[in-house]
């Protein structure tokens, strides 16, 4: 499950949706380049370029764009996101990153927006198991973050917490609570 949680949001996973819709739009258009205009023009990112880890290209993207090479119905959705990434270079040499080879697995498959979040985090999941079964073979709670508290001397004694309203209603009123 905090494997999955991490997947939220646009920065981690769920950025493949913006991709998948610009893509389709580039697609739907015959043309990438009023799309890319128009998110350069307005200001927004182009989805499913550059990346913080590879500053060159993405790895990932490479192999699963060699991969749909071979997939004659990606021959679109490649073509336009090759437009997309030659287009926005331009005005910023980004690379493609794997929300964009996502993109075109899923526009070219007739998948939802969401599809490559689910495909990115079954990818995954053999990655969350391996570290989970390493974790069942070490002994539990090795690992003991330490600190000092640096703060001001807290009060000694404690005082101890004013009691509720409630609490001071209750115990007038003889009930056993």
């Amino acid at each position: 499950a905090a494997g999955l949680g991490v997947l939220e949001g646009p920065l981690h996973g769920a950025a493949s949706g913006p991709a998948h819709r610009m893509l389709r739009e580039a697609v739907d258009r015959g043309s990438a380049v009023p799309v890319v205009a128009d998110h350069l023009r307005t200001g927004r990112r182009v989805p499913g370029l550059g990346h913080r880890l590879y500053r060159g290209e993405d790895p990932r993207a490479t192999t699963l764009f060699a991969l749909l090479e071979d997939v004659p119905q990606a021959a679109g959705a490649l073509a336009a996101a090759r437009e997309v990434v030659g287009t926005t270079a331009r005005h910023d040499p980004l690379h493609a990153n794997i929300d964009l080879a996502l993109a075109v697995l899923s526009v070219s498959r007739g998948m939802p927006a969401d599809a490559g979040e689910t495909v990115f985090a079954v990818s995954r999941t053999a990655g969350w198991i391996a570290h989970a079964l390493e974790e069942y073979g070490e002994r539990p709670l090795r690992i003991r973050p330490s600190g000092q508290y640096t703060g001001p001397r807290p009060p000694q004694p404690l005082p101890l917490p004013a009691p509720s309203a409630q609490q001071v209603r209750t115990r007038g009123s003889g009930s056993a609570n």
